[in-house]
């Protein structure tokens, strides 16, 4: 409570700083100086931007997206409960491959999960060492993925795949000409765009 009072008076201080300086505009804009009050007026409109957008960005909204985020997702999704990231989360920790064809009924079962087919597809880089089986997770997901941002994060994904792990530059590229292709309004749609241009 002490915190949301000390921000309140944050945002306010600029403000009552800004009326203040409204006393001097408003005496030049009577006092023949019109061109001079409107300068005047212009500046500490602008230092007030500055000031107000500096407190809100870096003090009150991060504070207040932890607040909305606490409250939309708290009482609906805790990780204990969730088998899928359970599970994954148990094979990394005792690198227990023998678990992984476990995971991959998991997925399948949630297919419409992104995070599924991200960490079946990561878990078999770091626990199988096999590149060419979580290339090929990322494959199946993209065909059960229909959410754009998410199916151009997956060919992203791919290309990457291709280009560290298996070292053919050639799968990358197709990858990413897929992906500028097929989603071009994505975020990754159009990094991909700006690169090759």
């Amino acid at each position: 409570m002490l915190r949301r009072f000390f921000q309140l008076l944050a945002v306010l201080a600029p403000l009552g700083a800004f009326a203040l300086a409204l006393q001097p505009v408003q005496q030049r804009l009577y006092g023949g100086h019109a061109t001079q009050g409107i300068v005047l007026l212009l500046v500490a409109l602008a230092i007030l931007a500055v000031l107000e957008g500096l407190l809100f960005r870096y003090w009150i909204l991060p504070g207040w997206s932890e607040k909305l985020a606490e409250r939309l997702y708290a009482g609906s999704y805790l990780p204990e409960d969730d088998a899928l990231a359970q599970l994954a989360d148990r094979i990394e920790a005792e690198k227990n491959a023998a678990l992984i064809p476990e995971l991959v009924k998991l997925v399948h079962a949630q297919s419409w999960r992104l995070r599924g087919w991200l960490e079946l597809s990561r878990l078999q880089q770091d626990v199988l060492h096999d590149a060419a089986a979580a290339l090929q997770t990322l494959e199946d997901a993209i065909r059960h993925i229909r959410e754009p941002e998410d199916a151009a994060l997956l060919m992203f994904r791919a290309a990457q795949l291709c280009e560290k792990s298996l070292h053919d530059e050639a799968a990358a590229q197709n990858w990413l000409r897929r992906l500028a292709e097929q989603h071009p309004h994505t975020v990754y749609g159009r990094r991909v765009s700006a690169r090759q241009q």
